[in-house]
């Protein structure tokens, strides 16, 4: 019996980036737009289903004719972001990219990490992709992810505390670890061949890959 595919909500937000990272929706994906997050889903040619926010950021000529819009005031509890996030959960969505969700003002970028949480609260996951970061939730158990070339890969905990953690096939390995929301221990590691493998036994971590302009070979 094959495997059932998955589809993706993508979500534009409005972090921004000189330079655009590839996406590639498929038929039956989802494409959200976050108020200015329109521009990016534009320039990469692809038609959004909806805009969403308080177009506080896209003047009304910009909007395209035709576009399913929802319009929210300025003074709301949601983030242009969540208020994508909540209408592509309600269209029964369960995977989302959040592209153009980390970068510019901190604020944003961390409560986009926090909206990583609301979706795993709601039995969803989520990435967060900026020019040059992608980060994403690291429940209990054990996964296997992919080497990123160019990139750090930081761990860190969200919890408090975040036990039997283990990291193989990196630069740092660790062995039934812990980390603490306290220190950043797991900054700054490198995979080192196609792929690493995180285990989790009690928390919940943040998984970062970072490029940066100056690389260098150890931790900064």
């Amino acid at each position: 019996m094959g495997t059932e595919k998955v589809s993706t909500c993508y979500i534009f937000a409005g972090a921004p980036m000189e330079s655009l990272p590839s996406v590639a929706p498929e038929p039956g994906d989802l494409i959200l737009c976050a108020d200015g997050g329109y521009r990016y889903a534009r320039a990469l040619g692809l038609t959004p289903d909806y805009l969403v926010g308080d177009f506080d950021t896209l003047p009304e000529e910009e909007i395209p004719e035709g576009c399913r819009v929802q319009r929210h005031p300025a003074r709301k509890d949601d983030t242009d972001t969540m208020l994508a996030v909540k209408l592509g959960l309600s269209l029964g969505f369960r995977r989302f990219v959040l592209y153009g969700a980390i970068g510019g003002r901190l604020d944003h970028t961390f409560a986009n990490v926090q909206t990583l949480l609301y979706l795993h609260a709601q039995g969803a996951e989520g990435i967060l992709l900026g020019e040059r970061d992608e980060a994403m939730l690291h429940p209990p158990g054990r996964r296997i992810y992919p080497a990123r070339r160019g990139s750090y890969f930081s761990v860190f905990a969200l919890t408090e505390v975040c036990k039997g953690v283990c990291l193989e096939g990196t630069e740092y390995p660790l062995q039934d670890g812990e980390l603490t929301s306290a220190f950043p221990l797991g900054v700054s590691n490198h995979i080192t061949g196609e792929c690493a493998a995180v285990t989790l036994s009690e928390g919940m971590l943040l998984l970062v890959f970072s490029r940066d302009r100056h690389q260098s070979g150890g931790r900064e």
